[in-house]
């Protein structure tokens, strides 16, 4: 974290939650940012004072320049267009664009929302019910996903884009971890694998590890 001096953007995050692409992607940019922790297990996310930042109740979410951004693939989007030099998002006209686009989105209501399903399954259910078949579900979603990033990294590696990192990749790295504790795991698939070990070499995801405690059993 950069001196609070020269403060660019502030984070609200958890640790460990869907804030870590954010927070990896602020590292990798050298940017001065500063953190804020909401702790969902104390239920700060359900205050009056953070509602009234974020009304979903959840985090990240993003300050810059008195606007508020909430939605991990949105925050990630923004953030990456502030700083296009920085490379890692494609240019504007680029054909890659779209595929950008397409990652990021796809990641965060299909792979990601499966991801919920697996870990919170109590929240897609009313009542006292038995809750295996969600999970279920949600493990056959999740593997369904991998296959197809799978496909995509063997076909086009080493990054989603093929040969140049892009945020898709830290959100990609988001939800891998997560699944290190799934029915359904990234890192048993070998392309899936292979990534994960790449942007565990990075030194912004290793910093956005350290400061949020984490740590990773394959």
């Amino acid at each position: 974290m950069h001196n609070r001096r020269h403060i660019i953007y502030t984070l609200y995050w958890d640790r460990g939650g869907a804030n870590m692409a954010t927070h990896a992607v602020l590292e990798e940019l050298g940017v001065a940012y500063e953190l804020i922790e909401i702790d969902l297990a104390k239920r700060m996310q359900r205050t009056p004072e953070y509602l009234a930042i974020n009304p979903n109740g959840k985090v990240p979410t993003l300050q810059h320049r008195g606007e508020i951004i909430y939605e991990s693939a949105a925050i990630l989007m923004y953030l990456l267009d502030q700083h296009p030099n920085a490379g890692l998002a494609p240019t504007l006209h680029s054909p890659q664009r779209g595929h950008y686009y397409q990652y990021l989105t796809w990641m965060s209501n299909t792979l990601q929302e499966a991801a919920n399903r697996w870990a919170h399954p109590e929240h897609y259910v009313a009542g006292d019910i038995d809750l295996t078949p969600v999970v279920d579900k949600a493990t056959q979603d999740l593997s369904r996903c991998w296959s197809i990033l799978n496909d995509d990294l063997g076909n086009k590696g080493p990054w989603l884009l093929g040969d140049r990192l892009s945020g898709a990749d830290f959100h990609l790295f988001m939800v891998a971890y997560w699944s290190s504790r799934y029915s359904s795991r990234a890192q048993d698939w070998p392309n899936l694998r292979r990534h994960m070990q790449a942007m565990l070499q990075r030194d912004s995801i290793q910093q956005m590890m350290s400061q949020e405690g984490l740590t990773l059993e394959c």
